[in-house]
């Protein structure tokens, strides 16, 4: 099977060209793209780009992304980007008969007041509206594929929903970025400029936090189907709060200097999700604890700074 990957210079994309290396399959020949090659945003060279590939399957991890700070500052940016990619990328492989199509999603499609995610949920109500406008954006992958399934009868695409995700590759953005790769960037400085690390909040939001080359390989297992869901979370095993983390983190890098800072934001208190059907589908597989891709993580930071992927 010929897999076209976009993103690839990114946390997911970057996880998927790691595990494709040890992919079970002799036959699957991977193309990794970044955004050098092509402007997904751009439909003729969306369209271009799948046509000259002519892929079996389209892997799509290409978004405009942030945490808190990110989505507050850049609702319109990530609004408009997420849209286009996602429209562009199905449009072109239904148009260029690709058979399997995986578009990523996020778990902030799911209504704010649900006390646990699950995929038939998603479009029960509005989103959070601190990430509101990526949030649609990315709500819309799941009504374009259910509009080219009941227009062309395409099945096999799917919006697939990670939950928190980090890993090396990460967009360490102090101020944009996700609650990981953030923390580990400040910490670093911290302990750089011997000064306390600042926390938003209060530190008692909960996250269902994933190490990212679990993800990549559970995709790949994902596309390996011969029937693929239309939509699927894979996400951690139990939710852990900001505080939770930050200590651990503390502990990998030997330094306890922390200060709260509750003036700031804490997001949503909670949003746990539904597994039984990613476990249906991979009742065996093994997960990365959450320590260890947390040292994972702040050992390949550590190993690559200056040169990490800081501003958007």
């Amino acid at each position: 099977m010929k897999i076209l990957v976009t993103g690839s210079n990114g946390l997911a994309g970057n996880g998927i060209r790691r595990a494709s290396k040890s992919s079970k399959s002799s036959n699957d020949d991977f193309i990794f793209m970044t955004r050098a090659d092509a402007d997904l945003t751009d439909w003729a060279e969306t369209w271009q780009m799948i046509g000259d590939y002519k892929p079996d399957c389209v892997i799509n991890t290409s978004a405009r992304v942030g945490g808190i700070g990110g989505n507050k500052a850049m609702h319109a940016d990530f609004l408009y980007d997420n849209l286009m990619i996602n429209a562009n990328v199905l449009k072109a492989c239904a148009k260029h008969n690709v058979s399997k199509a995986i578009a990523f999603s996020s778990v902030c499609v799911f209504p704010d007041d649900l006390s646990l995610l699950k995929e038939e949920n998603m479009h029960n109500g509005p989103v959070y509206d601190g990430n509101f406008a990526y949030g649609y954006a990315k709500r819309m992958v799941d009504v374009h594929i259910t509009a080219l399934k009941k227009q062309y009868g395409i099945d096999n695409y799917c919006s697939v929903i990670p939950s928190n995700i980090f890993g090396q590759n990460d967009m360490f953005s102090i101020e944009y970025g996700h609650v990981v790769p953030s923390l580990i960037h400040k910490l670093f400085l911290a302990i750089q400029n011997k000064e306390p690390l600042v926390v938003w909040g209060d530190g008692r939001s909960l996250r269902e936090f994933m190490y990212i080359d679990d993800l990549a390989e559970l995709v790949l297992q994902l596309i390996s189907l011969d029937k693929i869901p239309q939509r699927v979370i894979i996400s951690g095993r139990q939710q852990h709060s900001i505080r939770e983390i930050v200590t651990m983190l503390s502990g990998i890098a030997q330094y306890d200097n922390i200060v709260w800072d509750e003036t700031k934001p804490n997001g949503q208190r909670s949003r746990p999700t539904s597994k039984a059907l990613v476990d249906s589908l991979f009742p065996d597989f093994e997960y990365t604890s959450i320590y260890n891709g947390l040292k994972k993580t702040w050992d390949w930071f550590c190993d690559n700074y200056p040169d990490v992927r800081k501003e958007y």
